[in-house]
């Protein structure tokens, strides 16, 4: 999966679940969803919509009622969904997953294999502000997800970023997926 196509696929917090739910057989209307995530409704039928507009999803035609559609995985959609079941358990502490649902921290795992600068990060990943990309690597940092090192003898000093932990299987997964 490309850069772009990541941070697309990432830009609703529930998408990658609801794929892998639908891949394992979870019914394909909002609430059931929703429940089977631990996700409010609201959140899951934006995120829903999203993978429409992605055309990952379909509605299920003669299936549900107007106001509560049922939805399906298009081809494409199952490709994803068994992709997103395999990065799911991966994810094995409640801290993980809910790490993993935000914006950009999948396409920062992925761009973290081959780069290791902030800048190089926020080159790779051009729509990704600053704030962002610093509040992310703070928040994989913290998580355990990347290592920060720093080379005081250089001038100005040489801060870098590496996956560590968890966030090596994550990484090597999505550079595989790539």
């Amino acid at each position: 999966m490309d850069k772009q196509q990541l941070v697309k696929l990432c830009s609703k917090s529930w998408s990658l679940k609801a794929l892998a739910l639908l891949n394992q057989g979870v019914s394909g209307r909002v609430s059931p969803l929703a429940s089977a995530a631990g996700a409010g409704r609201t959140a899951m039928s934006a995120s829903v919509q999203h993978l429409v507009e992605l055309g990952l999803l379909e509605r299920n035609s003669g299936h549900g009622h107007p106001l509560r559609p049922e939805f399906v995985l298009t081809d494409e959609g199952m490709l994803l969904g068994e992709w997103a079941c395999r990065l799911d358990e991966l994810l094995i502490t409640p801290e993980d997953s809910k790490l993993a649902r935000a914006t950009w921290t999948l396409p920062i795992m992925q761009v973290l294999g081959n780069y290791e600068r902030f800048n190089e990060v926020a080159g790779v990943l051009s729509p990704i502000t600053d704030r962002s990309l610093s509040l992310t690597l703070t928040q994989l940092t913290t998580g355990k997800w990347i290592s920060r090192g720093v080379e005081p003898e250089l001038q100005p000093p040489l801060v870098y970023y590496r996956p560590s932990g968890i966030g090596e299987q994550i990484s090597e997964y999505l550079n595989r997926a790539s």
